[in-house]
Protein backbone atom coordinates (compact mmCIF):
# COMPACT_ATOMS: atom_id res chain seq x y z
CA UNK A 1 0.00 0.00 0.00
CA UNK A 2 1.91 2.98 -1.26
CA UNK A 3 1.56 6.15 0.80
CA UNK A 4 -0.96 4.58 3.15
CA UNK A 5 -0.77 2.57 6.33
CA UNK A 6 -1.08 -1.17 5.91
CA UNK A 7 -4.17 -2.91 7.26
CA UNK A 8 -3.85 -5.34 10.11
CA UNK A 9 -4.46 -8.69 8.46
CA UNK A 10 -2.73 -11.27 10.66
CA UNK A 11 -0.68 -11.44 13.84
CA UNK A 12 1.66 -13.87 15.52
CA UNK A 13 2.41 -14.20 19.24
CA UNK A 14 6.08 -13.29 19.73
CA UNK A 15 6.42 -13.18 23.54
CA UNK A 16 4.61 -14.21 26.69
CA UNK A 17 3.70 -11.52 29.24
CA UNK A 18 4.27 -12.56 32.86
CA UNK A 19 3.37 -10.93 36.16
CA UNK A 20 6.67 -9.72 37.63
CA UNK A 21 5.82 -10.81 41.20
CA UNK A 22 4.22 -14.22 40.64
CA UNK A 23 5.53 -15.29 37.23
CA UNK A 24 1.93 -16.04 36.22
CA UNK A 25 1.08 -15.81 32.53
CA UNK A 26 -1.10 -12.71 32.09
CA UNK A 27 -1.01 -12.26 28.31
CA UNK A 28 0.88 -12.44 25.03
CA UNK A 29 2.60 -9.85 22.86
CA UNK A 30 1.50 -10.07 19.24
CA UNK A 31 3.29 -8.70 16.18
CA UNK A 32 0.96 -7.72 13.34
CA UNK A 33 1.83 -7.86 9.65
CA UNK A 34 2.24 -4.06 9.91
CA UNK A 35 5.10 -4.47 12.41
CA UNK A 36 2.94 -3.12 15.24
CA UNK A 37 3.35 -4.82 18.63
CA UNK A 38 0.13 -5.17 20.64
CA UNK A 39 -0.46 -6.92 23.97
CA UNK A 40 -3.37 -9.36 24.37
CA UNK A 41 -4.32 -9.80 28.01
CA UNK A 42 -5.97 -12.89 29.52
CA UNK A 43 -8.04 -10.64 31.81
CA UNK A 44 -7.38 -6.99 32.66
CA UNK A 45 -4.25 -5.12 31.55
CA UNK A 46 -1.30 -5.35 33.93
CA UNK A 47 1.46 -2.83 34.66
CA UNK A 48 4.12 -4.73 36.65
CA UNK A 49 5.12 -7.22 33.95
CA UNK A 50 8.06 -8.88 32.22
CA UNK A 51 8.31 -10.38 28.73
CA UNK A 52 9.48 -13.94 28.20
Amino acid sequence: MTGKQQKRLHACAVKRILDRQTGELVGWLYEWNTGELVPRWKAKAQTDIVYD
